[in-house]
C-alpha cells in the first residue's frame, strides 16, 4: 500500500517537460518573481512569510499563513500567473477551520 502522505519526487514534476524552456514561455525564475510580487501585493498574504519554489513551471507554496482565506488567496495568485502549469499549495493556516 502506498502511504497517502508521501509525495514521490515526480508527483508534481512532469516528465513531458524536459530540456530547454520553449520560446516565449516564462522561466522558473520569472514565474517565481511574479508570484512573490503578487503575494506581497495581496492584502490577504502581504504580512505572511510564504516560501515559493518553482520547478518546471510548477509552483510550490510552503509555510504558515494567517488564515484559510490567505491560503486560498495565495493559491489563486499562483494559479493566475502566466506560465504556471500546476500549484502545490502546502500552506498551513494558523487559524482553525
Amino acid at each position: 500500500m502506498i502511504d497517502p502522505w508521501s509525495y514521490p519526487q515526480d508527483r508534481y514534476y512532469y516528465n513531458w517537460w524536459e530540456g530547454p524552456v520553449p520560446p516565449g514561455h516564462p522561466s522558473d525564475r520569472e514565474i517565481k518573481s511574479t508570484v512573490v510580487k503578487r503575494l506581497k501585493e495581496n492584502p490577504h498574504t502581504k504580512d505572511d512569510d510564504i516560501q515559493v519554489d518553482v520547478k518546471q513551471s510548477v509552483v510550490i507554496l510552503g509555510g504558515e499563513v494567517s488564515s484559510w482565506l490567505a491560503k486560498r488567496a495565495a493559491g489563486d495568485d499562483a494559479w493566475d500567473t502566466v506560465g504556471v502549469v500546476d500549484v502545490s499549495n502546502q500552506l498551513k493556516p494558523r487559524q482553525p477551520a
